[in-house]
């Protein structure tokens, strides 16, 4: 059963600027089965809740009741079943003393970046505590999470609605049904509750990343994603800090709403090393292609070459291209000890292709640096997310691009080659797919918004860094131990392709 805890109206709440019957709309919209009225130092009576009921128009099974909060030397505490409102400043024990069948849960503890001492999560004053609040940064919620894992008290979630976009979007789940306040002061004080979200690890590169998603969708669909980035050390910090500045760089310059984005950053802690992201609703590239029908994922198709078209024509400068040199420099010597560290039988091929690289690419840090803008670094398929903001309006439909933790300062051919080198590895199990959505679509329709001057120049370098792209790949088989195996036959020999075709 989902209930909204932490809600105030207009008629009681001086602060509040939303009526009774809108919070009770704003409520059942987005799914949840009841809620509590938590007015400041106010009890709603029984017949203000019928009459409530009735003038709402609520469902016979929406459940409404009244609770309060009240001022203690702690701060905002929220009383359930007092049975009478608390009038003025209290304490914990005149609460516990006075009601001692209430449930007394700590609202709003980690606000304006405070941090509780523990000794009120563990010594049973509170039956209870606000991790999630509407009235915390995401800052303060993640804490609060954080909290939750360590000191493994009893949690809820509460809105702490003061007014219509603020209406229950952080519910909490109760483990049975209730039907009164006696039951929901029971099943507090029981422990069986908790805030209604989901918390799921994810992949990352040498950092731990976890997905955050707060709250029901709801008629609006609109629901809290956060993605949590976490460094396991400073130069690791570094390079995420860096790669969050890049970001929030693009998202300021146009790529916040409509159909192009990235995801916005919420916020950076350096002391706990940990960036917070917008999460992205939707599926990525790869997923899509595999399982759509043609028709609609060449419009899918068609957005990720403009979006990365639209990326390049920013012509951002904003990593070093010391930098750029420094990191490719390390990056193709890792490559070379891999294949010959491993044995591997591409060997000999690998290290012509990896030195005709490493030579290219001093040519152009030599003589390219001019044409040098930044690069998402790492764009391919899964890293490509196209969602809706409404799923039955396909004029909400957007992409957006997610990891910049490669990004480099470099020809913007790096990207338009390591996406197609990308493209081709990850759908090398569907050769009917790639039929479809082929290299010259996609170089047609990044070309449709790009101002290409020299075709032949372009070409020379995107199948150059193409080369350079499958070489990338080729190390990861190694490392995943499918070094011998037919997909790396094929990356070398397209490679030493392409390497004959451009060499000569």
């Amino acid at each position: 059963m989902l209930l909204e805890l932490h809600c105030h109206t207009d008629k009681h709440s001086a602060c509040s600027k939303i009526s009774p019957v809108e919070l009770v709309k704003k409520v059942s919209a987005k799914h949840l089965q009841g809620m509590v009225i938590t007015e400041h130092r106010y009890l709603w009576t029984d017949e203000e809740i019928r009459a409530l009921r009735k003038e709402a128009s609520a469902a016979d099974d929406f459940l409404i009741l009244s609770a309060q909060e009240v001022d203690t030397e702690i701060g905002h505490v929220l009383v359930f079943g007092a049975g009478e409102s608390v009038e003025g400043e209290t304490t914990l024990e005149r609460l516990r003393k006075n009601y001692p069948g209430a449930a007394l849960v700590w609202a709003h503890p980690f606000r304006n970046g405070r941090i509780p001492d523990k000794k009120y999560f563990l010594s049973g004053e509170l039956d209870a505590v606000e991790i999630f609040s509407g009235n915390h940064t995401a800052r303060e919620n993640v804490l609060g999470l954080s909290f939750w894992h360590t000191y493994k008290f009893t949690a809820v979630a509460g809105s702490d609605t003061h007014s219509p976009g603020f209406s229950a979007i952080l519910p909490t789940q109760f483990d049975h049904p209730i039907r009164n306040i006696k039951e929901l002061t029971s099943e507090i004080r029981g422990g069986r509750c908790r805030p209604f979200f989901k918390e799921i690890p994810k992949s990352g590169s040498n950092i731990t990343v976890t997905e955050l998603t707060l709250g029901t969708k709801g008629n609006d669909e609109f629901r809290d994603r956060i993605i949590l980035k976490q460094a396991s050390g400073r130069d690791k910090w570094k390079k995420l800090s860096e790669s969050a500045e890049i970001m929030q760089e693009i998202y300021s310059k146009g790529f916040r709403e409509g159909p192009f984005r990235v995801p916005a950053v919420i916020d950076k802690d350096d002391d706990k090393m940990l960036v917070m992201e917008e999460g992205q609703r939707g599926k990525n590239l790869f997923d899509l292609l595999v399982n759509i029908n043609p028709d609609i994922g060449r419009d899918y198709f068609e957005l990720a070459a403009r979006w990365l078209s639209r990326l390049h024509s920013l012509k951002l400068e904003i990593s070093g291209i010391g930098e750029t040199a420094k990191k490719e420099r390390k990056r193709t010597e890792s490559y070379l000890k891999s294949f010959v560290g491993t044995g591997n039988p591409y060997a000999l091929e690998a290290e012509k292709l990896i030195r005709f690289v490493q030579a290219g690419e001093e040519e152009y840090f030599k003589k390219d640096k001019k044409s040098f803008i930044q690069n998402h670094g790492d764009y391919h398929p899964k890293n490509i997310i196209i969602g809706r903001d409404l799923s039955h309006d396909i004029s909400t439909l957007f992409i957006s691009v997610i990891d910049f933790g490669n990004s480099v300062r470099f020809l913007r051919e790096y990207d338009v080659g390591y996406f197609l080198a990308q493209f081709s590895s990850q759908l090398s199990d569907f050769p009917k797919i790639k039929e479809i959505y082929t290299e010259e679509r996609f170089l047609r329709l990044y070309a449709g918004e790009s101002s290409i001057e020299d075709r032949k120049s372009f070409m020379e370098k995107v199948n150059f860094f193409k080369i350079r792209a499958n070489l990338s790949i080729a190390a990861y088989f190694i490392k995943m131990g499918k070094g011998e195996s037919a997909g790396m036959g094929r990356l070398i020999s397209e490679s030493m392709d392409i390497f004959g075709r451009i060499s000569r």
